[in-house]
């Protein structure tokens, strides 16, 4: 097999710039300074790695909504995307919250996991690829011997670290590790030792339920400038994997191993290329590591070999820019079973340590880059994805301030009206209902006092029915008299309806002004007011006294000597007519000259009297109207016509309106507390949301200026 063209060339003509080689050949400087070097790098991305979680747990301290799915923002988001869960997440907000809450903590373990393996001293390189990729025969390639088994069948079924046994004073064993967090070289009872010419049988079988197998040996070369294992410089482990699509299980397992690790190789057949799970093991490996150790092995099985790099290093370029950008240094065609058999010939051989110079570089000469780059490009990925959720949930805080501040605003007038009810209605209910009371009492006593005044005028249409009708008279003039107290004192009652109705109907009207959902009113209770049994026995007592006919209840002691003055003379004219007329006919009866000449002027007395008397009869009418009607009106007033139906006429107006106002008013006062409590609740909201805002800015700002210092660490 030919020996592959160099891609410098190529990768610069493409890019059209001439980017400076950070994987240069390896060469052995001073271990010293190398270390001291690399130290003062580790603990700069330690301090970085602990600022990063300071503000992490900052960010998940607080309520953290997830930009919408279809985004810019959440397209953007790189280590805390929910992609993945998009559809779930879209069935609620609390459910995305939850899983967003879920990819901060995990975030926190990964930091977690990440500082742990910056201080750790050691590089651990994962050997990884599709079934049957020959990653086992890679891994003894560059132990130039036989270790783990490989062969055509898929023989690896679990994980197996590869170290140099020196670690294990220089004894070659396998140790079988069921729990791999309690496993300590120290502690016997961690692990199983077996010799390890029968590591074949345990991968195969495992029938102990192995995690991970601990494989100590020498590599085949002592020299240290030539071996990975044993440099003399950094203890390092090899960790030969599953193949990723062994099964789904382990496929996952391995996927969550990648974080742990410094330097992924990853492995890929030459006949197969990328397969779906290797794709997907490298994107995701890609949000921690921008470089990637890519082996294409059984090259020398390929015919068409330009062909064949041309498609790989294409597919390398979607999958991992930043290793398509330094591919000459970290992809490499190889034959990994003629190195292992000795077969191979110089350009294979050549091709082979070309791999091995530049891993070597990689992990030794390039620590700062193979270990601390992946932690500095998660760091990079973590800020900026928390940036971005900072300013979305500023945004969001701010817009929703926003919200709550025009919530209040355009409430506020309704609320402010509802204060003036109550304050100018509902607070001083006694004095709301007074007034209207008063009113009501004032028309009553005005109306009723003018009737009393004036009762004259309502009987003039009674009909007199002479002397011998008098008493007949008499009542009908009194039942005429209380047909008009009584029409007088409804309209009394109609105008307290009325005033009590429209002091309700103007209440009413505010609280509808104010209130989408105003009290009810029974108007029922008002405009009945005076309805009931109570009502008309008030009516009937002030007009219930019988007022008596007898001549002597008309006519007191001066009214009888009036008549006396008036009534005697004409009945003495008539009784001395009447008397002399009969001394005159008796005297004609016995021819009394002196008695004839007598009787004309006796006849004209009689006639005077007569006449005098019945002009007397004549004024009955005007005597039984002054004095009827006198005694009627001193009776109302002593019943109290104005005086009681007044009162009765207020405090019926008070009764119905504190029925009517007060139900109002508990009615009121339950949905005015109901209103205070919500604007009190939006008035709280929007005070968290402005301090939200206000600690997502702060948090953003902190956010960039780490984000700027991880960037600017230079690990060249």
């Amino acid at each position: 097999m030919n020996r592959p063209t160099s891609r410098s060339d190529s990768v610069s003509s493409s890019t059209g710039t001439s980017e400076p080689i950070p994987f240069a050949q390896h060469q052995a400087p001073s271990s010293h300074a190398q270390n001291a070097a690399f130290a003062e790098k580790r603990g700069r991305m330690l301090s970085l790695v602990g600022s990063t979680e300071e503000l992490l747990a900052d960010l998940a301290a607080g309520p953290v909504r997830f930009p919408p799915g279809d985004g810019a923002d959440a397209q953007q988001l790189a280590v805390l995307g929910l992609q993945t869960l998009r559809v779930a997440a879209s069935a609620s907000g609390d459910i995305e919250t939850h899983l967003l809450g879920a990819r901060l903590a995990d975030a926190a373990q990964h930091l977690a996991r990440l500082r742990a393996r910056i201080a750790d001293t050691r590089s651990r390189v994962l050997v990884t690829g599709d079934l049957n990729g020959g990653k086992s025969t890679f891994v003894n390639a560059l132990l130039r011997r036989h270790v783990v088994p490989a062969d055509q069948q898929p023989c690896t079924a679990l994980f197996c670290e590869v170290v140099d046994a020196v670690q294990n004073n220089n004894i070659e064993e396998v140790h079988g590790i069921v729990d791999a967090a309690r496993y300590s070289l120290s502690d016997p009872d961690s692990f199983t030792a077996f010799n390890i010419d029968i590591l074949r049988d345990v991968v195969e079988d495992n029938e102990p339920g192995y995690e991970l197998l601990k494989v100590y040996c020498h590599d085949a070369r002592n020299g240290k400038e030539d071996s990975v294992l044993h440099n003399g410089i950094v203890d390092i482990s090899l960790i030969d994997s599953p193949g990723l699509n062994i099964d789904s299980m382990k496929t996952t397992n391995l996927m969550a191993q990648q974080e742990e690790i410094d330097v992924i190789v990853f492995v890929v057949n030459a006949e197969n290329h990328f397969t779906l799970s290797g794709r997907e093991f490298l994107q995701n490996a890609g949000k921690e590591k921008a470089y990637v150790f890519v082996v294409v092995n059984r090259f020398d099985q390929i015919r068409r070999v330009d062909r064949c790099k041309r498609d790989i290093l294409k597919q390398i370029a979607e999958i991992s820019p930043g290793t398509y950008q330094h591919a000459d240094q970290l992809v490499h065609f190889v034959a990994a079973k003629k190195i292992l058999e000795g077969t191979a010939d110089a350009a294979t051989r050549a091709d082979f340590t070309c791999l091995e110079d530049n891993l070597r570089s990689f992990i030794l000469e390039k620590r700062a880059r193979s270990k601390l780059n992946p932690a500095k490009l998660f760091l990079g990925n973590l800020l900026n994805d928390m940036a971005i959720l900072c300013s979305y949930n500023h945004t969001l805080s701010a817009v929703k301030s926003l919200e709550i501040s025009n919530q209040l605003s355009e409430s506020a007038p309704a609320y402010d009206r509802m204060l003036r009810i109550k304050e100018q209605f509902l607070d001083d209910l006694d004095r709301t209902i007074d007034e209207t009371a008063t009113r009501a009492h004032a028309f009553a006593r005005d109306q009723l006092s003018t009737f009393l005044e004036g009762v004259e005028t309502y009987v003039e249409d009674i009909e007199w029915g002479g002397v011998l009708g008098m008493w007949q008279y008499a009542r009908d003039l009194r039942n005429a008299v209380y047909r008009m107290a009584a029409i007088r004192l409804r309209r009394c009652e109609d105008f307290a309806v009325k005033s009590s109705v429209g002091c309700v109907k103007n209440i009413e009207a505010m609280a509808e002004s104010c209130m989408e959902k105003p009290p009810t009113v029974n108007m029922d209770v008002v405009t009945t007011a005076f309805e009931d049994g109570s009502a008309e026995a008030g009516r009937a007592a002030a007009m219930s006294m019988f007022v008596p006919m007898e001549l002597g209840d008309f006519f007191d002691v001066m009214d009888k000597i009036e008549v006396l003055k008036e009534y005697i003379p004409s009945l003495g004219l008539l009784m001395g007519g009447l008397f002399g007329y009969h001394s005159v006919t008796m005297g004609i009866w016995k021819n009394d000259p002196m008695m004839v000449r007598g009787k004309t002027a006796f006849l004209g007395v009689s006639m005077a009297g007569v006449g005098l008397f019945l002009y007397s009869l004549s004024d009955m009418k005007n005597v039984v109207d002054r004095k009827v009607l006198g005694k009627i009106k001193s009776h109302l007033v002593n019943v109290g016509l104005v005086d009681g139906n007044s009162e009765r006429i207020a405090k019926g107006t008070r009764r119905v309106l504190r029925l009517a106002i007060w139900e109002f008013q508990n009615q009121f006062q339950r949905i005015l507390i109901d209103n205070q409590g919500k604007r009190q609740d939006l008035v709280e909201m929007r005070t968290k949301a402005e301090l939200s805002k206000d600690e997502f800015r702060a948090l953003e700002v902190r956010v960039k200026t780490l984000q700027r210092i991880v960037n600017d660490v230079d690990l060249d």
